[in-house]
């Protein structure tokens, strides 16, 4: 059967170049995957059968970029119309078009065909064909390859039935697993993504190279676990990292809450992390605050009347999240965000609530941060099993927050009309914790009646006070 793809102009172009200078060119990988799958995926990879030099001697402007002999390639995105539309408004705007402009590019890998031991490692052989190229790739599913100008379609392992039967399966042998213990995340991570199930075979595999991730850097496991945390499917893919023992080497701390029952939820720890993380909106932040946000639970388990309790356990959870997220070396922006999150999450709310207690979260998080903290109490309740996702106490938060919108009401001390030296100068106090107490008492008098924040009002009342 003939297979056709759209392949964008400059994608044909780098390959027309290829084949004029003598050498075989496939766009190969996730693009060729995510096109038969109706999927759109803006990277697109070329295996060829030109070396690393020849490929730089047919594009002068290529760049080596990795460790197995890639060269990488800008083009634009202008031959689509909403690209060249951009384009021309741009041009008209006078902004300069080109490298220049960094968002028009796109990037294109062009790798050798390899013909060495299939596996991540420093020593590699090129040489071969595009069938022993995708030989040593890791799954059928990506492993097939296209050449936008003869058409001719390769497909020696049956990925495109793969495709078809949503199977994800090792190319030629489990011992694919072995060769990058992180392929082992990968299939789970594709999982997660296209909802796919995994091979028998390829999940024993999975269970048996767990071990190996030991050896691989938290830098290329925190990319695997952000992409599939974030994925549509993402349940899917953290229950394989769970029963194939992968998460043991991922974050082992939340294994811990595995048959750990709570007194007033259908499910153990473990599977209500899994469980909010599955619920809450799609953004890599809320998605690790709802994986991690009852993590330090089981350390905090006491035996109670009812049952298992858990004293604090927020607190605990967002230093234990903060600890987990730097040991996978996150950006220090997003771990400041989830751990936020994660300390605030069992804040009290109820419809008898007053607004000043509104105005003391919001200056606690942020107006940043107020709705996802709300969306991450809402994930909280849905896996707890309540069967109303906003209770009356949530109800009024949004409510009063409505109101507040208005109101620069996210103080905090900088926000005061005095300062520290305000207060000692006018009250001939001395510098020390004496003065952050009296700010502290000060913002909360402020956060409970904003009118009070006029610094003859603020003085007065700490006159009053002394």
């Amino acid at each position: 059967m003939e297979t056709r793809f759209e392949i964008p102009s400059f994608i044909k172009e780098i390959c027309k170049k290829l084949n004029s200078a003598g050498f075989k060119a496939y766009v190969v990988g996730g693009a060729l995957r995510d096109m038969l799958l109706g999927r759109e995926n803006p990277d697109f990879d070329i295996a060829t059968s030109a070396l690393p030099h020849e490929i730089a001697s047919v594009f002068p402007d290529a760049i080596p970029y990795g460790d197995f002999g890639t060269m990488m390639v800008l083009r634009k995105k202008s031959d689509s119309v909403i690209e060249t539309k951009n384009q021309e408004l741009q041009n008209r705007k006078g902004i300069e078009p080109g490298y220049k402009n960094r968002k028009n590019l796109i990037k294109i890998e062009i790798t050798p065909f390899r013909n060495d031991a299939p596996g991540r490692k420093p020593d590699y052989a090129f040489g071969g064909t595009i069938y022993t190229d995708l030989a040593r790739r890791d799954f059928t599913i990506n492993s097939m390859a296209y050449d936008p100008v003869s058409g001719e379609f390769l497909d020696p392992f049956d990925g495109r039935k793969d495709l078809q039967s949503g199977i994800i399966k090792c190319t030629g042998s489990t011992r694919r697993i072995w060769e990058d213990p992180l392929r082992a995340m990968r299939a789970a991570r594709f999982q997660a993504q296209l909802g796919f199930s995994i091979d028998a075979s390829t999940l024993y595999a999975l269970r048996a190279g767990a071990p190996g991730l030991a050896d691989i850097s938290r830098e290329r496991i925190r990319d695997e676990l952000s992409k599939l945390i974030t994925g549509d499917h993402a349940f899917n893919g953290l229950v394989t990292l769970v029963v194939t023992g992968l998460m043991e080497h991922i974050i082992p701390e939340l294994m811990e809450g595995m048959g750990m029952m709570h007194f007033n939820k259908p499910v153990d720890v473990l599977e209500h992390n899994l469980i909010a993380c599955r619920i809450i909106r799609n953004t890599l932040p809320l998605r690790l605050a709802a994986l991690l946000h009852d993590v330090a639970k089981p350390r905090t388990a006491i035996r109670g009347e009812k049952g298992l309790e858990f004293p604090k356990h927020h607190i605990s959870s967002a230093q234990l999240a903060n600890e987990i997220l730097a040991n996978l070396r996150f950006d220090k922006k997003i771990i400041k965000k989830v751990v936020l999150l994660i300390k605030h999450h069992m804040f009290h709310y109820t419809p008898d609530t007053p607004i000043a207690d509104a105005r003391r979260l919001i200056s606690k998080v942020g107006w940043e941060n107020i709705y996802d903290l709300i969306d991450l109490r809402v994930a909280d309740r849905i896996a707890s099993g309540f069967e109303v996702a906003v209770g009356k106490g949530l109800r009024k938060l949004i409510e009063d927050l409505e109101i507040l919108k208005d109101e620069h009401s996210d103080y905090k001390i900088k926000d005061l009309n005095v300062t520290g030296e305000d207060i000692i100068k006018e009250l001939g106090i001395s510098p020390g914790p004496k003065v952050g107490d009296i700010l502290e008492k000060l913002l909360e008098e402020v956060i409970k009646n904003p009118t009070l924040n006029k610094k003859n009002t603020l003085l007065s009342m700490i006159k009053e006070w002394l």
